[in-house]
C-alpha cells in the first residue's frame, strides 16, 4: 500500500521543472522522462497523462540525491579520532 498523499495542486512535466528547478541549472524535460519512467521520481498516472506534485518531488529528490560533506559524514568523524 502506497503511504504518500498528495499534498498540492498537480503540475505537469513543464510546470514541474519551472517551480523546483533554477532556469540556470534546470534539467531536460528528458531527464525528467527518463527518471519517471525509472520511478525515481514520484508521479500520478491518469491513463496516459502523468502529473507531478511539487512537493513530493522535492522531498524524493533531497532524499535521495543528498550528498553530505565529509565535514558532515558521522563516519568521516568516527575515522579521523
Amino acid at each position: 500500500m502506497n503511504d504518500m498523499t498528495v499534498r498540492g495542486k498537480l503540475v505537469s512535466a513543464e510546470q514541474l521543472l519551472d517551480q523546483v528547478f533554477a532556469p540556470e541549472c534546470r534539467p531536460s524535460l528528458r531527464w525528467l522522462r527518463t527518471q519517471t519512467k525509472a520511478k525515481s521520481i514520484p508521479h500520478i498516472r491518469i491513463g496516459h497523462l502523468v502529473f507531478f506534485d511539487v512537493e513530493m518531488v522535492r522531498a524524493a529528490l533531497a532524499g535521495k540525491r543528498l550528498v553530505h560533506g565529509r565535514a558532515l559524514a558521522p563516519a568521516a568523524v568516527q575515522a579521523a579520532a
